[in-house]
């Protein structure tokens, strides 16, 4: 949690003091566990310490709509806050370790800091963002221009990736079967695309390793631009009156 509120803002002593006292140990998961399911009570936001998981909807025909890919530091259960009520089941991809944190003690630190809440505000702003890509691709995009600009955001989102040499190599733990669920494609189809890339000298994919061959080509195909992803420090530190459009 300080982590991931740290990439957001600056934080001071007793901000960091604030968010320490949430800390709580966190549990080993494996993947294929479920976290929660659609419609299950939602009293907690958890924390991705370690490993990969997923947010997907199912069909009454069986059928399934991958919807989000989480990353190690990622927080799932914002958008919870207010309904009460889990929207999608969420699984884990990969072995990991997550953390919970009540709600209720969620909404006493925002109590405390004006600027902790608004940190929480810009998170979920950065998920609506990664799901309105999302729609672009599927509704929009091309097969490879989609597959392209899936792999750039995960390789955006992992740690390190303001080194470009750290990032070109890393796990993508999805099966064919997730990336047509995430992407809209079909298996042959995302295996063609992936055999369509690497022959362009772009990608190559071995199991779940995954090597960006050239990244600036791929940007460029995928037409990414990962400003999305980040965030304006100088305006979180504004007022929140103000990011809402007050005087």
């Amino acid at each position: 949690m300080l982590k991931r509120f740290g990439h957001f803002v600056s934080l001071s002593e007793a901000e960091t003091a604030l968010l320490s006292e949430l800390e709580r140990d966190s549990r080993p998961v494996a993947a294929g566990d479920w976290l929660w399911h659609e419609g299950d009570p939602a009293d907690t936001l958890l924390v991705l310490s370690e490993g990969w998981a997923c947010s997907a909807r199912y069909l009454p025909d069986g059928s399934r709509q991958l919807l989000e890919v989480f990353l190690p530091g990622d927080i799932l259960g914002i958008f919870e806050l207010v309904t009460g009520e889990r929207r999608n089941d969420v699984s884990m991809l990969t072995d990991g370790q997550v953390s919970e944190y009540p709600y209720t003690r969620v909404f006493e630190l925002f109590e405390r800091s004006e600027r902790l809440k608004t940190a929480l505000f810009a998170i979920a702003n950065q998920h609506q963002a990664m799901l309105a890509e999302r729609l672009v691709s599927v509704a929009r995009r091309n097969a490879r221009e989609r597959l392209a600009h899936f792999l750039c955001e995960c390789r955006a989102r992992l740690p390190g990736s303001m080194n470009d040499t750290a990032t070109q190599s890393f796990l993508l733990p999805l099966s064919q079967q997730d990336l047509a669920d995430a992407l809209g494609m079909s298996t042959v189809h995302v295996s063609r695309t992936f055999t369509a890339l690497a022959c362009l000298g772009l990608v190559r994919r071995q199991h779940f390793h995954m090597v960006i061959l050239d990244p600036r080509r791929l940007e460029c195909m995928a037409d990414f631009n990962g400003d999305y992803l980040a965030c304006d420090h100088q305006a979180l530190v504004r007022p929140p009156e103000l990011i809402a459009g007050g005087p």
